[in-house]
């Protein structure tokens, strides 16, 4: 079984040991004068030019007069890793090579951990990984079968015992003949320049990323969150230090709540289920309210319409900031009972009114063209039916009443 692989005189330091992140090499290629980036091709690299769902690395390389030249990404291209620099270097020269550490760190965490939920979920329900992918801001990955919670706290508790075993995680390169007698997890139909990433009794997947070098430097692995996807399951994941900077960001959440409702940290829940029984008796109590000054608003009303009628005009003008849009809209078919003309209820907002307009069913006004002549004249837009038409307005209230005076005088 071999141990090494080398790619166009490239040896791939990444791919034996993912903990290597410093090494120096020769520079054995650069980009042609016709290429719009420059890039280096080196005789041996730790830099992982991305794949398997994790990303490339970055960092710099230092040449011997201590000028850093900095790794921006990092690319496979026919069969050469090139790194992209924004410095140029010449063929022959002599680098030492730093990889982000931190990021790498973080990254082959919860590569590892997804390996090891994976080999878990294939074990003991069937299902298959068909989709990882790594941002520096989530970890999901896609199987083909349903879990339920009680699965998912399942697989989540085996993880962490794993880790807690600290189980090896070696690196293998079997021949064509030795990878068709193995069982292992891969996405590809070939024995071909396999690379095996093994958890030692738990999972054997094909991978080109690199990987710590055993389960206790994952750290923890947590499941954040998961929802059906596709027949099967998306699941949300965080390990090692991720996940440490997820619990601390949710511990900083949960003293601000403590803090609020002088709840302890672990009965915040049970405060915030009670706000929230509290927060629905007043919801009903403020719907069953605002009924009763609707109703007394609109009995207000429809007096002053009753008392005026059937000498009135114009539209009837109402301004009424006690009641929300759903009591506005309720005293306006109210008042559309008693009143042949256009009713024009105005609701005062941050900036100007909202409106409802409205009249009797089978009256003759031409509700439409009056609320776009309101809309013309008064900043207004807004639309609706024959009956009923709804909007808002920019203009001063001193404009709309002119209008509306003007609306009144026209229909005398």
């Amino acid at each position: 079984m071999k141990d090494e692989r080398q790619i166009t005189d490239t040896m791939l330091l990444y791919e034996k040991d993912g903990l290597i992140t410093s090494f120096d090499a020769v520079v054995t290629s650069i980009a042609d004068d016709n290429s719009r980036e420059m890039y280096v091709v080196l005789d041996a690299t730790a830099f992982f030019p991305g794949g398997g769902g994790q990303q490339a690395d970055t960092g710099v390389l230092i040449r011997k007069n201590g000028e850093k030249v900095n790794v921006t990404d990092v690319r496979s291209h026919e069969g050469c890793v090139r790194h992209y620099i924004d410095k140029k270097l010449e063929p022959g020269e002599t680098v030492t090579g730093h990889i982000d550490a931190s990021l790498r760190s973080r990254r082959m965490q919860n590569h590892g951990a997804e390996h090891l939920l994976c080999g878990i979920i294939h074990e003991k329900f069937g299902y298959d990984n068909v989709g990882f992918h790594m941002s520096d801001n989530e970890v999901v990955f896609d199987i083909d079968g349903m879990l339920d919670a009680e699965d998912i706290r399942l697989v989540e508790e085996c993880a962490n015992e794993v880790i807690y075993k600290n189980v090896p995680i070696t690196i293998s390169f079997p021949t064509p003949e030795e990878a068709q007698g193995l069982e292992y997890r891969s996405k590809l139909d070939t024995y071909e320049n396999i690379r095996l990433v093994t958890i030692e009794g738990y999972d054997a997947c094909a991978c080109c990323a690199p990987h710590v070098q055993s389960t206790g430097q994952l750290g923890i692995v947590k499941i954040l969150d998961y929802m059906p996807h596709r027949g099967g399951m998306r699941l949300f994941m965080a390990a090692g230090y991720d996940a440490y900077n997820d619990y601390a960001s949710l511990c900083r959440s949960n003293r601000i709540i403590m803090d609020v409702l002088s709840a302890k940290r672990d009965k915040t829940a049970e405060y915030v289920i009670g706000l929230q029984d509290r927060y629905n008796a007043a919801k009903e109590n403020i719907s069953e309210l605002q009924g009763m000054l609707t109703a007394a608003v609109a009995a207000n009303k429809l007096a002053e319409i009753k008392s005026r009628e059937p000498d009135a005009g114009g539209p009837e003008v109402i301004w009424e900031n006690r009641l929300d849009m759903t009591g506005l809209r309720k005293l306006v078919n109210e008042c559309t009972k008693a009143c042949d003309r256009i009713v024009c209820a105005f609701r005062e907002e941050e900036k100007g009114y909202r409106y409802i307009f409205s009249v009797g069913d089978g009256r003759s006004a031409d509700l439409k063209g009056f609320t776009d002549r309101f809309n013309g004249e008064c900043m207004g837009s807004g639309g609706g039916s024959d009956i009923m038409t709804q909007g808002s307005s920019k203009a001063d209230r001193s404009v709309i009443e002119d209008y509306m005076r003007r609306m009144d005088k026209n229909s005398g």
